[in-house]
């Protein structure tokens, strides 16, 4: 699929679940941060989208997302909002290596977005 086509059905939301870890893999910054909001809200997390989202998630400097919110703080909290217990897991191991301020971010971003929903 091309980065043309990702976008377009990331913003109409066609896009299918398998294809959501390939758009964590592209390139364009846009499309990998479209691609974790459609994966928190769908709280879908299969297996490549762990390992897409993990690796995503030392990005904790010199990506912005949103805010105060790097890449990485984002993918860590798609991790947690997969809901399963694998991803649960995955986000766990992630979690304990940040730093406070990481973690104030992450567990803040969780909570806003849990809040908005």
């Amino acid at each position: 699929m091309t980065h043309n086509e990702m976008m377009e059905k990331l913003r109409d939301d066609s896009i299918k679940n398998e294809e959501l870890a390939d758009c964590l893999n592209s390139k364009i910054f846009n499309i990998v941060g479209m691609s974790i909001f459609t994966i928190m809200e769908r709280r879908y997390c299969d297996k490549s989208i762990r390992k897409a989202l993990a690796e995503i998630s030392p990005k904790l400097s010199g990506y912005k997302a949103v805010g105060p919110y790097q890449i990485g703080h984002l993918a860590i909290a798609a991790l947690f909002l997969g809901n399963d217990r694998s991803s649960i897991e995955c986000f766990t191991h992630i979690y304990k290596k940040l730093n406070s301020t990481d973690q104030f971010l992450v567990d803040n971003f969780i909570e806003k977005y849990n809040e908005a929903q």
